[in-house]
């Protein structure tokens, strides 16, 4: 535990020191994870004994995010007294969908901030150079969302999100597979659920969303149709290895991304 508080502590450090103050992250991590087969908050099953949030924190904070608010629920005490005060947190106290998540950590985000980065506290295989990455297209680019993307050769036993494009190969709108029409069940491009947004624009946007889809719950795809609407620009950029792009919901999924950061280590 105090060698996970000192690479928080360099890591802070870090995000300083490269001056990239003006983004903020927030972290998903409210749910329950029923699949896991154990009472936990899903992000607090171990991997390789340190639990998943933490591999959803350390890329980020890599990158040079210096403020992380993460979101939490369901038994957010046991959370909160492992992180303690290394980062934020934002409560949502029912569970009505990612946007309304997100809608919970808004008052918590630095209001100075020029971007926020929004991601999922149980996908713990992100690399630092791929968030790093995103995050030089956003600035070079200037969209008002940058996201990232993967290829499936089997998009439908991940059930992500399908990312649709128009003939100009620009992104039009994410559609989760559980309202996909039988065509978009074959796009392979699917949505990871990694984001970065102009913050201006996402604070005047977020109460914008509405529960009307097959869930009833408010999801935070919604607002890439909503920023398409609007003819504001979204640019997707494909993760370095698809294996970064795998959440976890099971504990087969655990054990595989287990052995994914074990080949990683044996590459050096």
């Amino acid at each position: 535990m105090d060698k996970i508080r000192k690479s928080y502590k360099n890591m802070g450090e870090k995000a300083i020191m490269t001056k990239n103050n003006e983004i903020g992250a927030v972290i998903l991590a409210a749910g329950k994870g029923t699949r896991m087969g154990g009472d936990l908050p899903k992000v607090m099953y171990p991997l390789n004994g340190t639990p998943l949030l933490y591999y959803s924190i350390y890329p980020v904070r890599s990158a040079g995010v210096a403020q992380v608010t993460l979101v939490v629920g369901y038994k957010k005490e046991i959370i909160q007294e492992y992180f303690r005060c290394m980062v934020d947190y934002a409560v949502q106290e029912q569970q009505l969908g990612t946007g309304h998540a997100l809608m919970c950590a808004m008052d918590k985000v630095n209001p100075g901030l020029e971007s926020v980065l929004v991601c999922y506290g149980d996908m713990p295989l992100y690399q630092t150079s791929t968030i790093k990455q995103l995050i030089d297209e956003y600035r070079s680019n200037k969209p008002t969302i940058a996201m990232l993307s993967v290829n499936f050769e089997n998009p439908t036993y991940w059930a992500y999100g399908r990312i649709l494009r128009n003939a100009h190969h620009e992104v039009t709108a994410i559609v989760e597979q559980k309202d996909c029409t039988s065509e978009q069940l074959h796009i392979k491009e699917c949505n990871p659920g990694f984001y970065i947004f102009n913050h201006k624009w996402l604070r005047e946007n977020i109460s914008k969303l509405t529960p009307n889809n097959a869930q009833k719950e408010y999801y935070l795809t919604d607002l890439i149709a909503l920023a398409v609407k609007q003819q504001q620009r979204v640019i997707a950029i494909p993760v370095a290895e698809e294996s970064e792009a795998l959440g976890i919901n099971t504990p087969e999924q655990l054990k595989q991304a287990e052995e994914i950061l074990e080949s990683r280590r044996e590459r050096g």
